[in-house]
């Protein structure tokens, strides 16, 4: 299952120990009701903070579940929490699971230091570029980072793939994507395949979904590193509380990122033997 900047919002939230969650037993779009636990809260207790919706009632998995927004109001005596305008994209209904984080932490600072967690990413791409006759130079995809491998379909009915080395990179303008320069000329309709890094697509929406090839872990607890300091910066040593959870995700972000090394070590050293197929 793919996982969103919901998701990493929320995770993020409840490593650094401000989340708080229940069951809904009303709501709409703007609002979230819940007059068992939040009556025990004082007013505007939770202002300033982010409001997730993480299991429909229905159990389809449909809206509003996987959203966030942003916290408003909240109302002791009835135990309502009201949402900023536009709200979630349908009315909450009473069953619905929510979490509630406070403003310690804004929204927008968990998503800023989310995408700064994200590093280079590897993807393969069959589509770019065809071989086409009388033709050497080929444009790359547009976010090739560091290409790192090009293959060519040696079988038009089959996925089979040759490895080719004899090739260059040529540099173009900024802002125009690079050449994929081949030394010899290949035949015509062939498709050649790029396997490169790129750097990960910055999220903005609820939806949008963080690369499989990366491990959820190792983007929150980097990011928990972020919010952390940036916490730290804003309070000095008054909040004692961060020192010991900065230490203890700095730790776990440093052994995710051993871990990760060692992984791609192994990888490398593997020996690829392509498959030929003769015509």
């Amino acid at each position: 299952m793919s996982i969103t900047l919901s998701d990493l919002t929320y995770r993020l939230a409840k490593a650094l120990n401000i989340v708080s969650e229940g069951t809904a037993t009303s709501g709409s779009q703007t609002t979230i009701g819940d007059n068992v636990e939040r009556i025990a809260e004082a007013d505007d207790y939770w202002i300033g903070g982010t409001a997730w919706i993480l299991y429909d009632a229905g159990g389809a998995g449909a809206a509003p579940q996987g959203e966030y927004a942003y916290i408003s109001d909240s109302v002791q005596s009835t135990g309502v929490i009201t949402l900023r305008s536009p709200g979630f994209t349908v009315a909450v209904a009473a069953g619905d699971k929510y979490a509630l984080g406070r403003k310690r932490y804004p929204l927008q600072l968990l998503i800023q230091k989310i995408n700064e967690a994200f590093g280079v990413v590897e993807k393969t791409d069959t589509t770019t570029i065809a071989i086409v006759d009388g033709q050497l130079e080929y444009s790359l995809p547009a976010d090739v980072y560091d290409l790192k491998e090009v293959w060519l379909q040696t079988d038009l009915d089959a996925n089979n793939w040759q490895r080719v080395y004899d090739y260059d990179v040529q540099k173009s303008a900024t802002g125009t994507a690079n050449k994929l320069v081949f030394r010899s000329q290949f035949l015509a309709g062939y498709s050649v395949k790029v396997v490169y890094s790129t750097y990960h697509q910055t999220l903005r929406a609820y939806t949008d979904k963080l690369d499989d090839s990366i491990h959820a872990d190792k983007i929150v607890w980097n990011a928990a590193v972020g919010c952390l300091l940036w916490r730290k910066s804003r309070v000095g040593d008054s909040d004692t509380s961060v020192n010991d959870l900065l230490n203890f995700y700095q730790n776990l972000a440093a052994k995710k990122e051993s871990e990760a090394q060692q992984l791609i070590s192994k990888r490398s050293s593997k020996t690829i033997h392509p498959v030929f197929r003769n015509r």
